[in-house]
Protein backbone atom coordinates (compact mmCIF):
# COMPACT_ATOMS: atom_id res chain seq x y z
CA UNK A 1 0.00 0.00 0.00
CA UNK A 2 1.44 3.37 -0.99
CA UNK A 3 1.90 6.28 1.41
CA UNK A 4 -0.94 8.76 1.63
CA UNK A 5 -0.19 12.12 0.07
CA UNK A 6 -1.23 15.41 1.71
CA UNK A 7 -4.53 15.62 -0.18
CA UNK A 8 -5.45 12.07 0.87
CA UNK A 9 -4.44 12.74 4.48
CA UNK A 10 -6.63 15.84 4.64
CA UNK A 11 -9.55 14.05 2.97
CA UNK A 12 -9.39 11.21 5.50
CA UNK A 13 -9.13 13.58 8.47
CA UNK A 14 -12.15 15.52 7.18
CA UNK A 15 -14.06 12.29 6.64
CA UNK A 16 -13.32 10.86 10.09
CA UNK A 17 -13.46 13.98 12.21
CA UNK A 18 -15.96 16.20 10.39
CA UNK A 19 -18.23 13.90 8.38
CA UNK A 20 -18.50 11.18 11.01
CA UNK A 21 -17.67 12.47 14.47
CA UNK A 22 -18.80 16.11 14.32
CA UNK A 23 -21.90 15.21 12.30
CA UNK A 24 -22.87 12.47 14.77
CA UNK A 25 -22.27 14.79 17.71
CA UNK A 26 -24.44 17.52 16.22
CA UNK A 27 -27.22 15.01 15.52
CA UNK A 28 -26.99 13.72 19.08
CA UNK A 29 -27.28 17.23 20.51
CA UNK A 30 -30.22 18.08 18.21
CA UNK A 31 -31.97 14.98 19.53
CA UNK A 32 -31.40 16.02 23.13
CA UNK A 33 -28.69 13.46 23.88
CA UNK A 34 -26.39 15.82 25.75
CA UNK A 35 -24.79 13.16 27.97
CA UNK A 36 -24.17 10.91 24.98
CA UNK A 37 -22.82 13.90 23.10
CA UNK A 38 -20.50 14.69 26.03
CA UNK A 39 -19.19 11.11 25.96
CA UNK A 40 -18.69 11.39 22.20
CA UNK A 41 -16.89 14.70 22.68
CA UNK A 42 -14.42 13.06 25.04
CA UNK A 43 -13.79 10.30 22.48
CA UNK A 44 -13.48 12.81 19.62
CA UNK A 45 -11.07 14.92 21.68
CA UNK A 46 -8.92 11.86 22.27
CA UNK A 47 -9.17 10.98 18.54
CA UNK A 48 -7.96 14.45 17.61
CA UNK A 49 -5.08 14.06 20.04
CA UNK A 50 -4.27 10.65 18.57
CA UNK A 51 -3.95 12.21 15.13
CA UNK A 52 -1.59 14.81 16.54
CA UNK A 53 0.60 12.41 18.54
CA UNK A 54 0.57 9.57 16.01
CA UNK A 55 -0.37 7.08 18.76
CA UNK A 56 -4.16 6.55 18.59
CA UNK A 57 -4.19 3.16 20.30
CA UNK A 58 -2.12 3.99 23.35
CA UNK A 59 -1.66 6.87 25.72
CA UNK A 60 -5.27 7.93 26.15
CA UNK A 61 -4.40 10.59 28.74
CA UNK A 62 -1.70 12.07 26.51
CA UNK A 63 -3.98 11.96 23.47
CA UNK A 64 -6.85 13.55 25.37
CA UNK A 65 -4.57 16.27 26.71
CA UNK A 66 -3.20 17.06 23.23
CA UNK A 67 -6.68 17.17 21.72
CA UNK A 68 -8.16 19.19 24.58
CA UNK A 69 -5.44 21.81 24.45
CA UNK A 70 -5.96 22.14 20.68
CA UNK A 71 -9.51 23.33 21.32
CA UNK A 72 -8.21 26.79 22.19
CA UNK A 73 -6.58 28.92 24.87
CA UNK A 74 -9.49 28.71 27.30
CA UNK A 75 -9.34 24.90 27.20
CA UNK A 76 -5.56 24.89 27.55
CA UNK A 77 -5.76 27.23 30.55
CA UNK A 78 -8.55 25.18 32.14
CA UNK A 79 -6.54 21.99 31.71
CA UNK A 80 -3.26 23.43 32.94
CA UNK A 81 -4.85 25.20 35.93
CA UNK A 82 -6.77 22.11 37.08
CA UNK A 83 -4.46 19.26 36.14
CA UNK A 84 -3.96 16.73 38.91
CA UNK A 85 -5.95 18.82 41.38
CA UNK A 86 -9.42 18.50 42.84
CA UNK A 87 -10.76 19.52 39.44
CA UNK A 88 -8.97 17.42 36.84
CA UNK A 89 -10.58 17.59 33.39
CA UNK A 90 -9.19 14.22 32.35
CA UNK A 91 -10.05 12.33 35.53
CA UNK A 92 -13.32 14.04 36.45
CA UNK A 93 -14.89 14.72 33.07
CA UNK A 94 -13.33 12.38 30.51
CA UNK A 95 -12.91 9.31 32.73
CA UNK A 96 -16.14 9.96 34.60
CA UNK A 97 -18.13 10.05 31.37
CA UNK A 98 -16.31 7.24 29.57
CA UNK A 99 -16.17 4.76 32.45
CA UNK A 100 -19.25 5.61 34.50
CA UNK A 101 -21.50 7.78 32.29
CA UNK A 102 -21.43 10.26 35.17
CA UNK A 103 -18.66 12.82 35.47
CA UNK A 104 -17.52 13.94 38.90
CA UNK A 105 -17.16 17.53 40.03
CA UNK A 106 -19.52 18.58 37.24
CA UNK A 107 -22.33 20.88 38.22
CA UNK A 108 -24.36 20.47 35.06
CA UNK A 109 -24.77 19.77 31.38
CA UNK A 110 -26.25 22.68 29.46
CA UNK A 111 -28.05 22.61 26.13
CA UNK A 112 -27.83 25.37 23.56
CA UNK A 113 -25.10 27.41 21.98
CA UNK A 114 -23.20 30.11 23.77
CA UNK A 115 -20.05 32.17 23.31
CA UNK A 116 -18.52 30.31 26.25
CA UNK A 117 -16.14 27.38 25.75
CA UNK A 118 -17.57 23.86 25.94
CA UNK A 119 -16.23 23.22 29.43
CA UNK A 120 -15.84 25.91 32.05
CA UNK A 121 -14.97 25.91 35.73
CA UNK A 122 -17.26 27.96 37.91
CA UNK A 123 -17.64 27.98 41.68
CA UNK A 124 -15.44 24.91 42.11
CA UNK A 125 -17.18 22.69 39.56
CA UNK A 126 -17.11 22.06 35.84
CA UNK A 127 -20.00 22.96 33.57
CA UNK A 128 -20.29 21.22 30.22
CA UNK A 129 -21.83 22.93 27.20
CA UNK A 130 -21.84 20.24 24.48
CA UNK A 131 -22.95 22.46 21.59
CA UNK A 132 -20.18 24.96 22.30
CA UNK A 133 -17.68 22.14 22.66
CA UNK A 134 -18.65 20.73 19.23
CA UNK A 135 -18.18 24.18 17.71
CA UNK A 136 -14.71 24.45 19.25
CA UNK A 137 -13.79 20.90 18.24
CA UNK A 138 -14.76 21.62 14.64
CA UNK A 139 -12.63 24.78 14.72
CA UNK A 140 -9.69 22.74 16.07
CA UNK A 141 -10.05 20.15 13.31
CA UNK A 142 -10.10 22.89 10.68
CA UNK A 143 -6.96 24.43 12.25
CA UNK A 144 -5.29 21.02 12.08
CA UNK A 145 -6.14 20.78 8.38
CA UNK A 146 -4.44 24.14 7.78
CA UNK A 147 -1.39 23.16 9.87
CA UNK A 148 -0.98 20.00 7.80
CA UNK A 149 -0.16 22.16 4.78
CA UNK A 150 3.20 23.24 6.19
CA UNK A 151 4.10 20.86 9.03
CA UNK A 152 5.68 17.73 7.57
CA UNK A 153 6.27 16.16 11.00
CA UNK A 154 2.57 16.55 11.78
CA UNK A 155 1.77 15.03 8.38
CA UNK A 156 3.89 12.01 9.29
CA UNK A 157 2.17 11.51 12.65
CA UNK A 158 -1.29 11.87 11.12
CA UNK A 159 -0.35 9.50 8.28
CA UNK A 160 0.85 6.96 10.87
CA UNK A 161 -2.42 7.29 12.79
CA UNK A 162 -4.61 6.96 9.70
CA UNK A 163 -2.97 3.61 8.92
CA UNK A 164 -4.35 2.32 12.23
CA UNK A 165 -7.94 3.47 11.72
CA UNK A 166 -10.39 1.29 9.77
CA UNK A 167 -12.04 2.76 6.70
CA UNK A 168 -15.31 4.48 7.60
CA UNK A 169 -17.87 4.14 4.81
Amino acid sequence: MSELNLVQIKEQVKHIMLDFQINDLNNCIKGGGNFLAAIGLMVATESLGGLITGTPKSGSKRNFEEGFKRLGDSYRNLYDNNKDGVLDVYRNVRCGLIHRYVPSNVEGMYAGYTDLPGIIEQDGAFKILPASYVRDLETAVNRLLVELESDTKLQGRVRKTLKQIPVLA
